[in-house]
């Protein structure tokens, strides 16, 4: 193996594009472990400083993740959501040019949660429908889901919650339009892990919504347990007309 070093592009530049090539022609798959620097520099014939320089814009770029003592391994695609527009799971994926899929873990009439009364305008005694699922990207779980709805929805218990839970409210005149959205900070417990396979502990993204109908009424809240390795947040700050 070799670059071209009577190129006039950089030599880290060509050592990026070169790792890309691997990646996108699957003779480097998402989760391989690849070469170490000195291995890099010797295979290319090129000084560490140009593999470390290399390495790091692939890191930056999310096509490369470096694990401390373990080594830099390729990245796994993440699904890229921007928190600056109303999308459900399903026609996130669909936009980014991944396959949805959903596990139904549970559903069913509960008492409310702390919150529940406040959030979704519930009268004394009323119940709510709790519906948990695990969602996944390309057969890979990346958000373990807890909706709650009034007991308004009750139908929801009669419909197959492994589809898009909005597209079978649409399917009923009920139309989601926007809501709230809160993300913090949270830590994997045995049984989070063992159904997002991860490590016990490792830190996650917590996103609380609260998502409404065109006149503004709550049709439901999601907490949602989302792996960071394998999700992306991004915020527009740009103006509309740029």
């Amino acid at each position: 193996m070799g670059l071209n070093k009577g190129s006039s592009v950089a030599l880290y530049q060509q050592l990026v594009d070169e790792i890309k090539s691997m990646i996108s022609t699957g003779k480097l798959n998402e989760g391989d472990r690849i070469m170490t620097e000195g291995e890099l520099s010797s295979s290319y014939d090129v000084s560490r400083i140009t593999v470390r320089k290399a390495i790091e814009i692939l890191v930056e770029e999310g096509i490369l993740v470096k694990k401390q003592g373990i080594g830099t391994f390729v990245a796994s695609k993440k699904l890229t959501r921007n928190m600056g527009v109303f999308m459900g799971f399903t026609q996130n994926c669909e936009a980014n040019g991944q396959k949805p899929g959903t596990r139904l873990l549970s559903a069913s009439l509960a008492d409310p949660a702390g919150s529940d009364e406040k959030t979704l305008g519930l009268a004394e005694n009323d119940k709510v429908i709790v519906i948990r699922r695990l969602r996944y990207i390309d057969d890979i779980p990346v958000i373990l889901e807890e909706n709650h709805f009034s007991q308004k929805y009750a139908f929801l218990l009669g419909e197959n919650l492994e589809r898009s839970l909005y597209a079978i409210l649409n399917e009923h005149g009920i139309q989601t339009f926007g809501g709230k959205r809160r993300v913090s900070v949270c830590y994997a417990t045995g049984e989070e892990a063992e159904l997002l396979r991860i490590e016990e502990n490792s830190a996650m993204l917590f996103m609380k919504d609260v998502c409404m109908n065109p006149q503004g009424e709550v049709i439901h809240s999601c907490k949602s347990l989302i792996c960071p390795e394998r999700y992306e947040l991004v915020i527009n700050t740009m103006p509309d007309f740029l």
